[in-house]
């Protein structure tokens, strides 16, 4: 760990940019399975079950700490995929939907080195105390706990953080009208220390607010700025790796393929990076509703 914090003082290096990306990136990875995506807050209705599967292409090149940048052409990437049950009920006057992820990834270097296997499990779910379906607003509150239960936790695998983490959230889904919807989501997550290294995390914090225009009927078009900050890692009260401190823009489009199989296409870029790694990428989500 002291070469890391080394590397972000004294230069680069191809070898502990990989290890920068392994800390850092997991939490847009983990978020890609926490966070929901533009329109996910809205509810369902009670005894609906989701099967999504997703598909991410994730790259990194340059480094930045304090808005300066510390490293470029990285070259660095890494492939996820995930695989997440949701299921709505009722209870009372609420709707709820329990659900689990779990996701698998491959994270490769132009160093040559790849590490594959699987990520941590996630289990949580959302729940509704407030539901407008005729004027299509919505607010909801979640958590989620992400277990150490994946592999290679020890190598620096993106998805696999050696702790647990706890993510709270909440959201508002506001239908302006027939065409347009409005939807804002705010979550903080909190950190167990690393059980092999001792490694204290702060609390990271996100903020997403999305702007939805319906096409047609089957068909929808968003866009989503996100921001992050948190997260600073320490040893002994030491830093090791600065609070991450970016924005994102991202790019939705999702369409039914059928009346029960919806298809999203997402493009997201990092933008206004002060600390952390900028990333860019592509993800896919195939929704089977039954």
């Amino acid at each position: 760990m002291k070469q890391l914090k080394n590397y972000f003082y004294r230069g680069s290096n191809q070898k502990l940019a990989a290890l920068v990306l392994g800390l850092t990136a997991g939490l847009n990875l983990q978020a890609a399975g926490v966070s929901s995506d533009a329109g996910d807050y809205k509810a369902l209705p009670a005894g609906t079950n989701l099967a999504v599967a997703y598909y991410q292409h994730m790259e990194a090149d340059k480094v930045y700490k304090n808005g300066n940048k510390v490293a470029d052409d990285l070259d660095l990437s890494i492939d996820l995929g995930m695989l997440r049950y949701v299921r709505f009920m009722e209870i009372g006057d609420w709707v709820m939907d329990p659900q689990f992820i779990v996701p698998y990834a491959r994270q490769h270097s132009d160093a040559g080195e790849e590490i594959t296997g699987f990520g941590d499990l996630m289990v949580g779910g959302v729940a509704w105390p407030y539901r407008n379906d005729e004027k299509g607003r919505y607010f909801a509150f979640g958590g989620f706990v992400t277990l150490p239960t994946g592999s290679n936790e020890t190598k620096g695998f993106a998805i696999s953080n050696d702790r647990y983490q706890y993510n709270v959230q909440a959201g508002y889904y506001h239908a302006l009208n027939d065409k347009v919807i409005l939807e804002g989501i705010g979550q903080f997550e909190l950190y167990s220390d690393q059980d092999k290294s001792n490694l204290e995390k702060d609390t990271f914090y996100q903020t997403d607010l999305s702007a939805i225009y319906k096409v047609t009927e089957k068909s929808n078009l968003a866009v989503t700025w996100r921001h992050t900050d948190g997260g600073k890692e320490k040893i002994a009260n030491e830093t090791v790796l600065e609070s991450e401190q970016k924005d994102t823009f991202i790019l939705s489009a999702s369409t039914n393929l059928q009346p029960n199989l919806q298809l999203l296409l997402q493009w997201r870029q990092d933008v206004n990076v002060e600390d952390g790694v900028e990333i860019s990428g592509l993800q896919s989500r195939l929704v089977y509703a039954f």
